[in-house]
């Protein structure tokens, strides 16, 4: 099933390339963290497609940081919330320089994330 939903991304109708993500973020499981990296590329996925990695977890959190960093305020924003709710330390040093930020919304969801991870760690 998660090869046929892998090869559905590549679909030429971006409504069968969604459903597919939508699809393979709700299974959760890690074979569908690359497939979800690439929907970060298409702009009408971006969000969803962090909201699934968020799912999968630890092993969507390289893909998560660097989500930190795509132009779109609202995506950095929530794979900040993301990390937060994964509570892996290897986040904190992205998470501390977005925390740095011009955008309000952006260093408050830093630091919520920051807290998260640290309430995690004790």
């Amino acid at each position: 099933m998660v090869e046929a939903l892998v090869q559905a991304l590549k679909d030429e109708d971006a409504e069968v390339r969604w459903a597919a993500t939508r699809f393979l973020g709700e299974i959760g499981d890690e074979r569908v963290v690359e497939p979800l990296i690439q929907a970060l590329k298409d702009e009408g996925k971006r969000i969803g497609a962090v909201m699934y990695l968020r799912k999968i977890g630890e092993p969507a959190v390289g893909a998560l940081i660097q989500a930190l960093r795509d132009k779109h305020h609202h995506v950095r924003e929530t794979a900040a919330d993301a990390l937060g709710e994964i509570g892996d330390a290897r986040a904190i040093e992205s998470l501390s320089e977005l925390e740095r930020h011009a955008k309000r919304e952006l260093r408050e969801a830093a630091k919520e994330a920051l807290e998260k991870i640290k309430a995690k760690k004790i």
